[in-house]
């Protein structure tokens, strides 16, 4: 099943971190209540004006949240560029994947394309790149 539900854990490592644009643009303050910071397992990638994360080695930092209201998700969703109902046009895709910190199980969006030519962000931090 791939739909987000009332309390389940969210994980965002870019532009949907509190204080950047995503988050504002959605109204994510009332969507999502904050639990803190996290860490995922992969890599950070520069890809412009935003990150992808890839799964593999490496740690990423971010935030976790529980869903409040997520009637929010289609809206998410697009603005990521997932498209459940045709993945092949997709640029990410949301996923629930383990944490690192907290041990928790958490929906993420994860880099589908290709990384060639984008800038590893070795922190692992968006914030820090």
């Amino acid at each position: 099943m791939n739909s987000v539900r009332t309390g389940d854990a969210f994980a965002v490592y870019g532009l949907l971190r509190a204080g950047e644009s995503g988050f504002a643009q959605f109204g994510l303050e009332e969507a999502f209540a904050p639990l803190g910071p996290c860490t995922l397992r992969g890599q950070l990638y520069d890809l412009g004006a935003y990150p992808g994360l890839v799964e593999g080695q490496g740690q990423v930092i971010g935030e976790i949240f529980e869903v409040r209201d997520p009637s929010v998700m289609p809206r998410v969703d697009a603005f990521e560029d997932y498209w459940p109902e045709d993945p092949a046009r997709s640029r990410y895709e949301r996923r629930k994947v383990r944490l690192i910190e907290p041990d928790r199980d958490a929906w993420v969006y994860v880099w589908v394309l290709g990384v060639e030519g984008a800038r590893l962000i070795e922190s692992g931090d968006w914030f820090k790149r």
